[in-house]
């Protein structure tokens, strides 16, 4: 197997938390290399849209079977499938024999921060659903560039362009907006859980923009194999959500509710394949084009999302929310414009 790091967008959920793989940047293709199959990227692409509108439709529906209220056990059972997936085929070749015992305790602390991150982001944005709409997940997930920059400036001090404070501050206001409109349109009891939403739905996007840090510490200045990278993070990640299943009792209730709902069971399951599947086509398209066009690609797969969520599922919409959203799609704009003119 490529044992070659991939660079993965470092501003979409489902492809991160799947994989683990977005930090770490491919080597130039020879000038000389044969183009991408026409077929091949079309298949890709559409699968991209398939599989992850399929996965956020699922994950939805599931949330909307009456009595189901496990995000963490919905993650439990993504995260497994995954894992399972990853070892079966992003093994890859061993780490450097020759790697310095400190460098090897270094990729092992990076590892398992990796695993409390994902394990945080997927955990509590999965369980941020039994208290927020769909599209406010969405919203805040899109919404990576702000921490990331906060990051950036408080650990690196990185500097940004003005187009990506710009975009920041965009989507800093279409969060706001939607946020107010959806607590307008919530009954009572919907509006009264809205603010536990929003803040499990901020650890987890906090959560999230700390991973492509430490991934790239593991395959570029580490040079870890990014298959046991992958391996190794999503199984800690595993462990960790099934300890706080087990330990909170949302496994033990979930496993009886399950067993008692097969279809409901079978959502989570399929979700789960449709969130690794819909990573492998999408690594395709970075691979055969770039990663600006991942990032177009699921930017454009979420504004399909959020239009068929509030198809597929009703739901309050009104024109705080239109324009909420048209603040977030100009601030994804300019974050994946500022990105293709660096």
């Amino acid at each position: 197997m490529n044992n070659r790091p991939r660079k993965v967008s470092a501003d979409d959920d489902v492809e991160t938390k799947a994989m683990g793989a977005e930090a770490s940047s491919p080597k130039k293709e020879p000038r000389d290399a044969a183009p991408a199959k026409p077929y091949r990227l079309a298949t890709a692409i559409a699968g991209v849209f398939a599989l992850y509108v399929a996965h956020d439709a699922l994950q939805e529906r599931a949330f909307r079977t009456k009595g189901f209220t496990f995000g963490w056990f919905m993650t439990l059972v993504e995260i497994v499938v995954v894992s399972v997936c990853a070892a079966a085929l992003e093994w890859g070749t061993p780490p450097d024999e020759n790697m310095a015992a400190d460098d090897l305790k270094t990729v092992h602390r990076c590892v398992a921060a990796l695993a409390f991150c994902l394990a945080t982001s997927q955990g509590t944005g999965s369980a941020a659903l039994n208290y927020v709409h769909y599209p406010v997940k969405v919203a805040f997930k899109s919404s990576k560039l702000v921490p990331t920059m906060l990051f950036g400036i408080v650990l690196t001090r990185k500097k940004f362009s003005g187009l990506e404070y710009a975009a920041a501050l965009l989507m800093c206001a279409a969060l706001a907006g939607l946020s107010l409109a959806d607590y307008r349109a919530s009954s009572t009891a919907e509006a009264n859980n809205q603010p536990l939403g929003c803040a499990l739905l901020t650890a987890a996007v906090f959560a999230d923009a700390l991973v492509p840090n430490l991934q790239e510490k593991c395959l570029k200045e580490l040079k870890y194999p990014v298959g046991r990278m992958i391996v190794y993070s999503n199984t800690g990640c595993a462990l960790l959500v099934f300890a706080y299943c087990w330990s909170t009792g949302e496994l033990a209730r979930a496993v009886p509710w399950c067993l008692a709902h097969h279809e409901a069971s079978a959502l989570l399951f399929l979700q789960a394949c449709c969130s690794y599947l819909g990573l492998r086509a999408y690594l395709v398209v970075v691979k055969d084009l770039s990663g600006v066009a991942g990032v177009v690609t699921t930017s454009l797969r979420k504004v399909l999302t959020l239009a068929l969520s509030f198809v597929l599922f009703e739901k309050p919409f009104t024109s705080g929310h239109l324009a909420a959203f048209m603040l977030l799609a100009g601030g994804v704009a300019l974050a994946t414009y500022a990105r293709y003119v660096k």
